[in-house]
């Protein structure tokens, strides 16, 4: 194969790779928001919570820390779906009043607690 033949096969297969590596991380699209809510909604933990930075496992999210707060009323202020994991996940203030937001499993909740379809949407991942 001649030189300028490995050079252009070289710089498309590095292209390529380029742009795998560009379609993996455009998945993630964080904070459009939908249906705002206008009021505070508060679920009961039923269970401590491990936050992440992101509605997502450590495979695509930072882990923030776990909260011992089983039992307690937490504020949630936002929802999104998890198409890597199909699962709902929450947005919490944790530690309660500090202003300091995390992202949790919904299973981490109890159900009855809080009506999830009343929860604000944050789409992270592009469908």
């Amino acid at each position: 194969m001649k030189t300028t033949s490995k050079r252009i096969v070289f710089t498309l297969a590095l292209l390529a790779m380029l742009a795998v590596a560009c379609i993996s991380h455009a998945e993630i699209l964080p904070n459009r928001i939908t249906n705002p809510g206008s009021r505070d909604i508060y679920g009961t933990a039923c269970m401590d919570i491990a936050m992440n930075d992101g509605p997502g496992t450590r495979r695509y999210f930072n882990e923030l820390g776990t909260y011992r707060v089983d039992g307690e009323n937490l504020k949630i202020v936002a929802k999104a779906w998890d198409p890597n994991n199909g699962i709902w996940w929450v947005k919490v203030e944790c530690p309660r009043g500090t202003g300091h937001y995390g992202w949790t499993g919904y299973k981490r909740f109890y159900a009855w607690s809080f009506d999830l379809d009343k929860v604000p949407t944050e789409y992270w991942y592009s469908y």
